[in-house]
Parts: structure tokens; sequence; C-alpha cells
């Protein structure tokens, strides 16, 4: 007897929701587009935060994060233009190019500086925090710092995608958080260009775009506007006749109870009065 094996099935994901990114103001004279984070989307499991910075100018310096507090989840910074320089209260220093990556894992805690610097007159990054597990919350602070070289491409007729992390036709990208086991890329579409990306049914996620716009099946997501992914196991993108440059991000949820008060990520209150108290005592 010959057995024949059906063909997989494949679910297209869909847009559940649009989000605008609403303009706010942080740091140091910071110019933020926040899409995640505020009221109108607080988080999405396991992301916290997810924001698009641009530094503005008082008296010809640029603004930054001149110390930040942090306990209970990781953050990637993804630098397009400028630099951004780094320093924490354990001595570790670093400064990312345009074109690469900054992985800080918070863990138990820890004070630090983000920087942004002006190259040719322009900065911006994009940046999302990413919940720890509770069993997680507690380890000891990590930070590296990667070169756009790292960052493997996979380049198509009418598409590039730059796999930041997780994998892609082969590709390995250089941050592999092992809990939540993101999938973070950059992808340019050229004018009316197409791809289709393979994406894990069970983790969630969005696509940002900043510049030009793109379709999933018959929603557009313009400059400026994050589209929430619906379940499925392929994305369909399609560019308009200018393009795009977009950011996908999907991730395994934690479904674990979320606390947090400013830069402290917990799962209960008293978990976040600890934090303070470890930080007002000197232990971060």
């Amino acid at each position: 007897m010959f057995m024949t094996t059906q063909p997989q099935q494949h679910r297209a994901r869909r847009i559940a929701r649009v989000v605008r990114a609403m303009p706010v103001h942080a740091g140091a004279n910071v110019r933020l587009k926040r899409v995640i984070g505020g009221e109108g989307l607080p988080d999405l499991d396991p992301f916290l935060a997810f924001d698009e910075l641009t530094a503005g100018t008082a008296d010809g310096i640029d603004g930054g994060f001149p110390g930040q507090t942090h306990r209970g989840f990781e953050s990637l910074t993804y630098v397009t233009r400028g630099r951004l320089h780094y320093s924490d209260n354990t001595g570790r220093e670093g400064a990312v190019e345009a074109g690469g990556v900054q992985w800080l894992t918070s863990g138990r805690g820890l004070v630090h500086s983000e920087m942004p610097e002006r190259v040719d007159g322009e900065v911006q990054a994009f940046q999302f925090w990413l919940n720890l597990p509770a069993a997680e919350k507690m380890q000891a602070p990590v930070y590296r710092a990667m070169e756009a070289a790292e960052i493997p491409a996979v380049i198509f007729p009418k598409a590039e995608i730059r796999v930041i992390a997780g994998r892609y036709h082969g590709l390995q990208g250089p941050v592999s958080p092992q809990s939540t086991c993101p999938f973070v890329a950059e992808i340019i579409l050229m004018p009316e260009g197409e791809i289709t990306l393979p994406t894990d049914e069970g983790h969630d996620g969005f696509i940002y775009v900043y510049e030009g716009g793109a379709a999933v099946g018959q929603t557009l997501i313009s400059c400026g506007q994050a589209g929430v992914l619906d379940g499925g196991d392929v994305l369909n993108l399609t560019a308009g006749q200018a393009g795009a440059r977009l950011l996908i991000l999907t991730a395994r949820p934690l479904r674990e109870p979320i606390v947090r008060h400013g830069p402290f990520v917990m799962t209960s209150q008293q978990d976040i009065k600890q934090a303070f108290t470890d930080y007002q005592n000197g232990l971060f």
C-alpha cells in the first residue's frame, strides 16, 4: 500500500488591531513615538514597551537617559541612524553604531545610562522591553553590544531581511533569549515588493512601519503605525508604491502576572516593594 501525505495547510496571519504611535517626552530632552507601554496598549505579552526614539537638542547638546534603574526584564535597542553610548554602575561601557544592536538583561537590577549621539545630524533607534519569567527575574545583569556586521541578512530581488533575533532561511540572529524565543527582524521592501515569512503560531507579536507603508491582507499599515498580529503561521507583506521599512517582533507569551512600577517589572506588589528597598539599600 502506498501512503500519501496531505500538503501542510498554512494559516495566514492578519491584523487584529492597528495602533498609532503616540508622541511622548522622556529622559532628558528625548522625543519618543510610543506604541506599547501607554494607555492604548499597555503591553502585548511578553512585550512590555516599544518606542521609536529621536533625540532633541538643547543648546546644541543631544538629550538622552543619563540615569535609569531597571529590574525584572530585558531590553533590545536597534540603532538605525547615529550612535548610542551605554554605561552602567558595574563599570561596563559600550557604543552601538548605526545598524547595530544593544541587548540588556536587567535581571535583579542595575543603574545605567543610554545617551544617543547624532551622526550627520541624525539619530534614530528602536527599543523594546521583553518580560522575563518569574523564575529568571533575579538573574545577574548582562550587557552586550553587537555591530551591524553581526546581523545576518537575506536579500531577495525586492526585499531584504536583517535577522536580529531568531532564525530565518537558516540564519541565526545574534540575540537569542531562551525563555521567550523572540523573532525580531528589520524588513526592507522595494516599491510594490512582496514577501512571505513563516512565523511560530504560538507566538504573539506585531509589525511596526517606520517608512512608507505595507499591507497585511487587506489592512494597510502606514508610517508610524503598528499592526498587532492575530494567530497564524505565515505572514504576507506587500509594500505600496513608496516601498516600506518595518520591524517585525514576535515572541512566546509568558502568561504570568505583570506588576510594574516605572522601571521595575515583577509579578507581585511585594516584589515591587522589595525592588525599591533593594535599590535604596544600594543592592543594585
